[in-house]
């Protein structure tokens, strides 16, 4: 990835909440800015029934002196051999995750159209989630194609970690890397360009905006150590409580970490993290938003994807936010909640970040 910074002008990851904590009204100031034209995207195949639990020129040499008949003078120089080009860094996989209550499912991504091919679930067999409330759940993907996953609710949040997430049904233990001081309540990651991680604090609670920070770990939070800085006060954001992070898609079709998209309840913002400024959308989904960058794809385009707080996984426009059919639809909760109280994580492609270095 190109490690340079730009100055973000406007335009995420994951959490999951009890359906009683909804705020869907959009009726918050916003502050509006211009919105850019994002390449228009190709929506995927549907299939209603596409769920599945496992389911270089030649060097020039010689001598120093001139040969008889050679009419030019000096030197030529031996450089040896030229130095073979690097083989470009292998792009990541096309592919969604999302992580609510003890399971964690794997969605791939069909790199021609941008359908689904197949939903894998796995249980988790050390379930991270917290006593208490149902769990806000936050999922990001690291720049190594691991998951660094939350839980989250007014008691606090705990973290953990997936080295090799499985693309096969079964079981697995999760490294549970602790819970972050101060009972802070988290309820999205993020991971921006140069491999930086975000959390999004809910502040006082998950409906409003009281208290609201986005925060960016400054140590080794693999080995427990939580320390941060606050990036943003987000107490008088676009948005009254931010859900989940995505990406966003520039103008020019090209995957950006900040402005990104970011989804409240439904409500779906470019959103500008390192101030909070923005403007709505639309409607799309509820609590679950990633965007997938054009290189992964065969046609050359971004695409955005929303979950629905019933699992069901849709393509939505980048600009229009108008969904195709419903592409796949994750399991149900042995529990009886709703399955799709989370939201989506997936790889980022090549990008220069918006956010300030540090």
């Amino acid at each position: 990835m190109r490690r340079t910074w730009w100055p973000a002008c406007v335009l995420l990851l994951t959490a999951c909440k009890e359906p009683s904590d909804r705020d869907d009204t959009t009726e918050t100031s916003i502050t509006t800015l211009p919105m850019t034209q994002t390449m228009p995207t190709t929506s995927g195949s549907s299939d209603d029934t596409g769920q599945a639990d496992t389911l270089t020129p030649e060097p020039t040499t010689g001598t120093g002196t001139s040969e008889p008949g050679d009419t030019t003078s000096g030197f030529k120089l031996d450089m040896g051999e030229p130095s073979p080009d690097l083989p470009p860094e292998p792009l990541p996989p096309t592919e969604l995750w999302y992580s609510v209550a003890d399971l964690l499912v794997y969605i791939e991504i069909d790199p021609l159209d941008g359908s689904v091919v197949q939903l894998v679930t796995s249980t988790i067999n050390n379930n991270p989630s917290l006593a208490g409330d149902l769990n806000s759940c936050g999922l990001t993907m690291l720049e190594d194609g691991s998951l660094l996953g939350s839980r989250g609710n007014t008691g606090g949040t705990r973290l953990f970690h997936i080295q090799d997430p499985p693309k096969v049904a079964g079981n697995l233990d999760v490294t549970i890397l602790g819970q972050i001081p101060g009972a802070i309540y988290v309820e999205a990651l993020h991971t921006d360009c140069d491999g930086r991680v975000y959390l999004m604090d809910t502040g006082v609670d998950s409906v409003s905006n009281d208290g609201n920070r986005l925060l960016r770990f400054n140590a080794d939070y693999l080995a427990g150590v939580f320390s941060y800085d606050v990036i943003t006060d987000l107490s008088d954001s676009v948005s009254v409580d931010i859900d989940d992070m995505a990406p966003g898609i520039s103008e020019n079709g090209n995957i950006r970490d900040n402005p990104g998209f970011g989804i409240d309840s439904g409500s779906v913002y470019a959103l500008d993290y390192t101030d909070g400024t923005g403007n709505l959308l639309g409607l799309a989904g509820t609590y679950g938003i990633h965007a997938l960058g054009g290189p992964l794809f065969m046609d050359g385009k971004s695409r955005l994807y929303v979950l629905d707080v019933d699992a069901n996984l849709f393509e939505a426009d980048p600009v229009s936010l108008a969904l195709s059919a419903i592409l796949v639809t994750g399991p149900a909760l042995m529990n009886g909640d709703p399955p799709g109280d989370t939201g989506l994580a997936g790889p980022l492609t090549d990008c220069v970040t918006g956010f300030p270095p540090g």
